[in-house]
């Protein structure tokens, strides 16, 4: 009981942050990754003379992983860099910021992990639990308690719970954003375009909470199989759809262009994540994990349920929807809004050319 109270109260506080806007969001975000790193500015410094390079080339046996919990928490860390796109709109002068903001997110985060492990698993210590065999969630407080104290242990975990904080709140705010944007495009009911005096996307963030709510009960490992389980699926068909538009699309203006020219290197570039994904997606085949298997398979078949009771809801009027969903990519195209804020010279660098989507087409009558 005490964990339900604690985590419905958090959930219900931190969708509240959301609700009140963006701008409360971005910053909130911004200094939690500042104090989710301090700790490490602190603790990497202090432990690097006591790195032994012999202890970084242990090599362990292959018996002694468990790849399915590796596999899967790495994928979990590493994940969901696509939901920035969701909050493009809402991002001023998105071409020159975006580029940017990704790379210096890369590089952090990779600092982030690979420097804590390095000092944590490499430093010279009679503490068992630092012996790489013993590491368990939670280990990197201890690495804390090795550093400086008491108090520092105390400040990782604080800093891994400002973590998780800011994880939720930008994951929730690009969902909400994500369906309110498909609601503009005709794929979601109108009701989804909603939003509060505050400028949120009212209904999706109720929808995103209730979701959170039911899976609340849920321990952490069984929510990343399940989420990594449907996002594989969902990053399988955006880096289909990414080859197909460079195939049938090849000169389509772009806010951002991979600078990669021809569809072979494309695929080349991709061919390690998507390999990634389907041994993900057959691990638990493979050890017979049978609840896996069953949200695996119900999510497409769920999704393509829905799908149709929509189209449903749209024949019959049970529904009111915004227009009818984009039917080609000239379409879909002439729905966006021009990204006119950014000046050539501004974005230099990064765009060659200025870049303008084409006016948006009139609706039908009907709609």
């Amino acid at each position: 009981l005490p964990r339900t109270i604690c985590v419905v109260s958090f959930t219900l506080v931190l969708s509240w942050l959301n609700y009140m806007g963006l701008n409360i969001m971005g910053w909130s975000a911004v200094l939690l990754a500042i104090f989710t790193v301090l700790p490490f500015v602190y603790v990497v410094p202090i432990c690097l003379p006591r790195l032994e390079l012999a202890n970084l080339l242990v090599v362990p046996e292959l018996h002694e992983m468990d790849w399915q919990k590796y596999l899967n928490v790495l994928f979990w860390n590493l994940n969901y860099w696509d939901s920035a796109s969701t909050l493009a709109g809402e991002v001023l002068e998105p071409r020159r910021v975006f580029p940017q903001a990704l790379f210096l997110a890369m590089v952090l985060v990779i600092a982030s992990y690979v420097l804590p492990l390095l000092v944590g698993i490499g430093m010279t210590t009679a503490n068992a639990k630092l012996e790489w065999r013993n590491w368990r969630s939670g280990t990197l407080s201890v690495v804390g308690l090795e550093a400086g104290g008491r108090w520092v242990k105390i400040w990782v975990v604080v800093a891994a719970a400002a973590s998780n904080i800011g994880q939720f709140t930008c994951e929730q705010a690009a969902n909400a954003f994500q369906l309110e944007g498909m609601a503009e495009s005709g794929w979601l009911p109108k009701c989804f375009m909603h939003r509060s005096r505050y400028n949120t996307p009212l209904v999706g963030l109720g929808t995103g909470l209730v979701i959170i709510l039911a899976l609340s009960s849920s321990d952490f490992v069984s929510i990343v199989d399940l989420l990594n389980g449907i996002y594989c699926q969902a990053q399988l068909l955006e880096f289909l759809a990414f080859l197909q538009l460079r195939r049938a699309h090849p000169k389509l203006p772009r806010p951002f262009r991979v600078p990669l020219t021809s569809l072979s290197s494309c695929i080349a570039m991709l061919f390690l994540p998507i390999v990634f994904c389907f041994v993900l997606l057959a691990l638990p085949f493979i050890r017979g994990d049978w609840r896996q298997m069953t949200c695996l398979i119900a999510a497409p078949v769920l999704g393509v349920g829905l799908h149709g009771l929509l189209a449903v809801c749209r024949r019959r009027g049970w529904l009111t929807f915004a227009r009818d969903p984009p039917r080609g990519v000239e379409e879909l195209l002439a729905m966006q809004t021009p990204m006119t804020g950014c000046h050539h010279h501004e974005v230099a660098g990064f765009f060659p050319e200025p870049f303008d989507l084409p006016a948006a087409a009139e609706e039908p009558e009907h709609l």
